[in-house]
């Protein structure tokens, strides 16, 4: 028996906290597979709401619990404890059938030997639509994708891209309160993967659906999500827009998944009326994070490389006093240089080793000139650097 979900705590995460306007409620769902000393914990008391037409996706490695989670929304298989609520009934213990939900899976689970129309038509005729309400809907759904010319084609017949927007089609024909998309671009190749990246955003935005998007793979969630929540070994990290995520992680795990990253471990500095942290060998950098720490309080910082403006050393010169007191302005070593067509990468040593690297553009064919081996100087905005839980890796 299903346990139930335990009261409650008013103080926890906001990231679980309800609004009014969620299409899932996700409280506390924890999911075990085995019983005893064999049991597996594939979610961890995992709460998240999701809102109404929003584009969400689930983000993480292999094995975190993205894809349990939506075969538990999809009811594919039941929650351990806690409660799934949709549009605010509880659906945790609702057949899939029973539930105004449809889900598009990797390998899209089309009917060969039936043409475009039919399989986008399969779900309505189930329902006992009648042939008039079915073939109005299955043109709507045609216009919709783009697929008007290829609906007498046997899906066997069109391509991997086509294929996929026929999937989304019979999903999206039931008019479901939620779709549900199990990797669904994983097949493809590159360019095509990209295009259905905007093609499915066009979707959502054009029908109004809640989406429900798993994925792995940083660049797709960056692109089409409205919200992503990162997870690990069953649990969400942290829910925030691609930009929050991005820009601010909160945890090590999150910054170093999405995106390259450089973390230095340092110390809290609170004295002096300016919050910021004191990096072995280097000196002060100011912080415009909002976490409350205690003076002396080791962290770990993360700056994205593309944050890091480098300059020669001799542009240091000009500060007064104590080089690097509230200027976040440092020194190191380069110690190689690599060139991407876009951009370079330039990698380069602190005092104490701690390699770092700092993305330039190659703008209208420039790039600053530093050879391997120069001492150069590096700077960063404090709105660009965050600190982030879980120091060790």
């Amino acid at each position: 028996m299903r346990e139930r979900s335990p009261e409650r705590n008013p103080q926890e995460n906001s990231q679980c906290t309800r609004t009014h306007d969620a299409a899932i409620d996700i409280r506390r769902v924890r999911k075990s597979f085995g019983t005893g000393a064999n049991a597996f914990v594939a979610l961890k008391e995992v709460s998240a709401a999701i809102r109404r037409g929003e584009f969400f996706t689930l983000l993480g490695p292999s094995g975190c619990g993205k894809t349990t989670l939506l075969r538990l929304i999809a009811g594919f298989d039941q929650p351990t404890s806690g409660d799934i609520l949709l549009d605010g009934e509880d659906i945790s213990q609702l057949a899939p059938f029973h539930r105004p939900v449809n889900t598009v899976f990797q390998n899209y689970a089309l009917f060969p030997h039936m043409s475009v129309a039919q399989n986008i038509g399969f779900g309505l005729k189930m329902q006992g639509k009648s042939k008039a309400e079915i073939d109005d809907r299955v043109d709507a759904m045609l216009t919709l994708v783009q697929m008007q010319a290829l609906k007498s084609r046997r899906t066997g017949e069109i391509s991997g891209g086509q294929q996929q927007r026929v999937a989304l089609a019979r999903a999206l024909a039931p008019a479901p309160k939620l779709l549900l998309l199990d990797e669904p671009l994983s097949a493809l190749d590159l360019k095509l993967r990209k295009e259905m990246q905007i093609e499915l955003k066009r979707l959502q935005n054009e029908t109004g659906i809640t989406f429900v998007f798993v994925t792995h793979d940083q660049e797709e969630a960056l692109t089409m999500s409205d919200r992503i929540a990162v997870m690990d070994h069953g649990s969400i990290l942290q829910i925030g827009t691609p930009r929050e995520i991005y820009d601010h992680p909160k945890r090590r795990f999150v910054a170093d998944f999405i995106g390259d990253i450089n973390f230095i471990e340092a110390t809290a500095v609170t004295d002096g009326g300016q919050a910021g942290a004191r990096i072995p060998g280097h000196g002060f950098v100011r912080l415009e994070d909002d976490r409350t720490l205690a003076d002396g309080e080791t962290m770990t910082l993360a700056i994205r490389p593309e944050r890091v403006e480098i300059v020669p050393s001799k542009a240091l010169d000009h500060i007064d006093g104590p080089r690097n007191e509230a200027t976040n302005e440092l020194t190191g070593k380069l110690v190689n240089v690599v060139y991407h067509g876009t951009d370079t990468i330039y990698h380069f040593t602190l005092a104490d080793g701690t390699v770092m690297r700092a993305r330039t553009q190659n703008n209208r064919g420039f790039a600053p000139r530093f050879s391997v081996g120069d001492a150069i100087g590096w700077r960063v905005d404090p709105s660009a650097i965050s600190i982030v839980e879980d120091a060790a890796a």
